[in-house]
């Protein structure tokens, strides 16, 4: 709190950061979500595709063809297993549908202490079951909450295309991205 702030202006700002904190927590879900279950789905694909034409190359004969596409077929599906896109996606799915419940929660409290509290604690126990934190993504699903609330530009991290595209499976370019919260 700062020196002219009171106590209710004080208890508004936390409200008004928990509800931030929890909107982006439901976007940065939303995005995982999303990732996974397009890789899911193109797993699927390229699994019924090369699945169908190994098929089609054996009874062409093209033994040294099958050969390769069913090595290809046996690593997708090995990658398949051990990513478990599914399992992640359903995962962020039910993070995302936890987090709504509380944003919806946060917008209907009474303005007062108590239920801060508990709704703040409600977040908490959320985040226990959460997976590590895929810091790039983490940025943009900030940035899409900050462009929501309709803030200036110069509140938006700046991240490369490269972070943006690449955010979901490395984390990279920190320093950059550091530096510029120091001069913010």
């Amino acid at each position: 709190m700062g020196p002219t702030e009171t106590a209710e202006e004080a208890l508004e700002g936390e409200i008004y950061d928990l509800a931030f904190a929890v909107h982006k927590s439901r976007r940065y879900h939303e995005k995982l979500c999303a990732f996974y279950g397009g890789w899911r789905d193109w797993v699927k694909i390229v699994t019924v595709v090369t699945g169908s034409g190994l098929f089609l190359l054996l009874l062409a004969d093209w033994k040294h063809t099958a050969e390769i596409v069913s090595a290809f077929v046996a690593l997708w599906a090995m990658l398949d297993y051990l990513v478990a896109p599914d399992k992640k996606a359903e995962r962020h799915a039910d993070l995302f549908r936890r987090f709504t419940a509380l944003a919806a929660e946060i917008e209907t409290m009474p303005h007062n202490r108590d239920a801060y509290h508990a709704l703040a604690a409600g977040r908490l126990k959320i985040e226990e079951n959460e997976p590590p934190c895929k810091r790039l993504v983490d940025l943009q699903a900030r940035n899409d909450e900050c462009r929501a609330r309709g803030f200036p530009p110069s509140y938006l991290v700046p991240l490369s295309k490269w972070q943006r595209y690449f955010g979901y499976f490395f984390t990279f370019g920190m320093a950059r991205l550091e530096q510029w919260k120091s001069d913010h």
